[in-house]
């Protein structure tokens, strides 16, 4: 009896509890990659979905203050460099960035350093000074918001027949003390200037004046170039806020941002169409005939972004391209990285307004 209860297990018991064993084991670990895979794969999605929300908010908060200040069209600082070709509010580039993604150039006013100019202090077209009444409220402070090298930007209150605006590249900051604001000469300074004010006219009496902000998005996917954080890699949509080239002091909104595609519908476009007629891939510049496509007659932009995953699947058992949106072609070549795509339309508030006036 007793030994009878001192036997051990069988080798087929042995092996039929070690296989048992190797089956509970390798379905957990089964079911382990495949969570592992899952939780890679959302950690992704998320971060995509991040991306492109946030470049969109970005995109379409900018938007919708467009032209916010200006008549449509702002002569002096950044025109075109000849009589009559103003700076248009809304400077789109269609096509010109890596891949075929497009960019675009944004003007307006900042809405939190609004002054209007004393009129008493009435100034000829060819001085270099404005000023600014400061028995006002506030304006003190506001005119020592403004520093050299930053862009004033004044449009006239005082003639509803004839509508311009005007902007300058400061030469020095803002005098709080006097409420002066200095900049070059702009019949010296900017050959677009003088279809707007010339010498020997006076400036508007009263004049509607703040920062100009003059912001650019693009995509840069060049890591050679020597400026931005993009690759080809990672490529990351870039806020360029003083309209020079691309340079190292361009800020970073987005990363791996692959294509932006832009489209505008003008007045008399039909903007309610997702893909009608009404609208295109480009606004006109003041060099163009009007067609319809002026800058003061646009009504709304589409953004849209395609935004790629931070990696590839790891498993590389994806297959995607770059996607066609707007008018621009699929990317020929494939590879391992997800995308996500989204599009917002933005009514142009304050170009919508000027097109009826």
């Amino acid at each position: 009896m007793k030994r009878a209860l001192r036997r051990g297990f069988t080798l087929i018991e042995l092996l039929i509890a070690l296989a048992i064993g190797t089956f509970v084991v390798g379905a957990l670990y089964a079911l382990f990659t495949v969570q592992i895979k899952q939780f890679v794969y959302q950690d992704l999605q998320m971060e995509m979905h991040q991306n492109v929300r946030l470049g969109l908010d970005i995109l379409s908060r900018t938007g919708r203050s467009a032209g916010l200040g200006t008549v449509g069209t702002v002569n002096g600082a950044l025109g075109y460099g000849g009589e009559g070709l103003a700076l248009p509010s809304v400077i789109s580039y269609d096509g010109t960035g890596p891949g075929g993604s497009d960019a675009i150039t944004i003007v307006s006013q900042d809405a939190n350093l609004i002054m209007f100019t004393d009129p008493d202090e009435l100034r000829d077209c060819a001085d270099s000074t404005v000023m600014f009444d400061l028995e006002r409220p506030g304006y003190a402070d506001r005119v020592g918001e403004l520093s050299a090298n930053e862009f004033l930007l004044c449009s006239d209150l005082s003639n509803p027949t004839k509508k311009r605006s005007l902007m300058w590249l400061l030469s020095a900051d803002g005098d709080a003390s006097t409420g002066q604001v200095t900049f070059p000469s702009g019949p010296t300074a900017y050959s677009d200037f003088g279809s707007s004010c010339a010498v020997g006219d006076n400036m508007p009496v009263a004049m509607q004046c703040s920062r100009a902000d003059v912001i650019t998005f693009y995509i840069d996917a060049d890591d050679t170039d020597g400026y931005g954080s993009g690759s080809a890699e990672h490529p990351v949509l870039m806020m360029d806020l003083d309209f020079e080239s691309p340079d190292d002091d361009d800020v970073p909104v987005v990363d791996n941002v692959e294509d932006m595609q832009i489209e505008y519908c003008f007045r008399d476009g039909d903007c309610s169409s997702t893909t009608g007629s009404g609208w295109t891939d480009s606004v006109d510049s003041y060099s163009d005939t009007n067609d319809g496509n002026d800058p003061d007659d646009l009504y709304m932009m589409r953004f849209t972004l395609v935004v790629r995953s931070s990696r590839e699947d790891p498993n590389r058992l994806h297959e995607g391209v770059r996607v066609a949106i707007g008018n621009n072609t699929p990317s020929a070549t494939g590879d391992h990285y997800y995308r996500q795509v989204l599009a917002t339309e933005v009514s142009v508030r304050n170009m919508r307004y000027l097109s009826w006036i």
